[in-house]
């Protein structure tokens, strides 16, 4: 079967009340082509649920439990970007990243019973956190950081305190990415998904010139203390900035981008800005997406 072009009008967008997933929501509400967004998280953001005039609600619902109270709605939209997770952080226990999992799954077994077109699935550039240090950074270089590359999951870094190791969360994404593809193809072209690896995006203005090689913006170390470990991560989180114009951009363009163009029915793209001299390379995104990042870390850390 032929996967036709697919055109959203109505979202459900998981994880709606966190840092990515109520930007999203939010900017999609604004476009003219969408009627309507239904965010789902497990705490109700009270705040916007009586929000006159808009096109987005908000419900308040567990999704490691398939029941009515999210999987009702399922059959109100034709597109589903799925940001939650019980631990959204890279420092997710075992334990905490197979229940995310598990809510990749749920969704996914849902959404296969129904003509719901498109999947986006917020992944991580933790996916691939494994080439940030040797043997596999010997790999990459400017622009050399493709989907194509096996997926080597879990960055090491020192985060001021204690060594962090993204092993759990880097692993759960890389699964829900080979779950999206599994189910995808099944679908027999009802079903087209996108995996993005997101990069960093920080809350509220996401200003690149917060990003700390700590993995947080608390930290007060100025790059000229940092050791050449605490320098290479400091060049790892900056070059994988998201900035929040770029974000609703390049999820806007997920739902939206035509799938007869793509190599398969699945497909895994990198979800950063244009950071000058970045590893993460954006062609996948610009070819199949038709994603334009326009904005650039070091413009505003070096101004």
């Amino acid at each position: 079967m032929t996967t036709q072009p697919h055109s959203p009008q109505s979202i459900m967008v998981t994880g709606a009340g966190g840092n990515l997933g109520r930007k999203v929501a939010e900017a999609l509400a604004q476009q003219p082509w969408c009627r309507k967004v239904i965010g789902v998280d497990i705490k109700a953001a009270t705040d916007q649920q009586q929000r006159p005039g808009s096109v987005l609600q908000y419900i308040s619902s567990d999704l490691t439990r398939r029941d009515a109270s999210w999987v009702d709605c399922l059959d109100e939209v034709d597109a589903v970007i799925h940001f939650a997770a019980l631990n959204p952080l890279p420092d997710a226990t075992w334990d905490e990243a197979f229940t995310s999992y598990d809510m990749t799954q749920n969704l996914l077994l849902e959404i296969a019973k129904r003509p719901i077109r498109r999947f986006v699935f917020a992944s991580s550039n933790h996916a691939m956190g494994a080439y940030k240090d040797e043997p596999l950074a010997q790999k990459i270089g400017p622009g050399k950081l493709t989907t194509d590359l096996p997926p080597a999951p879990g960055t090491r870094w020192h985060d001021g305190s204690r060594e962090v190791h993204s092993l759990a969360y880097g692993t759960s994404k890389v699964m829900g990415e080979k779950l999206c593809a599994a189910v995808a193809e099944l679908s027999q072209g009802q079903l087209s998904t996108v995996a993005v690896r997101v990069g960093w995006a920080l809350t509220g203005d996401n200003d690149p010139r917060d990003i700390t090689h700590s993995g947080s913006p608390a930290s007060s170390a100025g790059a000229q203390e940092l050791n050449a470990d605490a320098q290479r991560a400091l060049r790892w989180f900056r070059n994988m900035w998201l900035s929040n114009r770029d974000l609703t951009a390049l999820f806007a363009a997920a739902l939206q981008a035509d799938q007869r163009n793509w190599p398969a029915p699945s497909i895994i793209v990198n979800g950063v800005s244009d950071n000058q001299g970045m590893d993460w390379d954006l062609q996948s995104a610009r070819e199949w997406l038709g994603y334009q990042p326009r904005d650039n870390a070091y413009l505003s850390i070096n101004a």
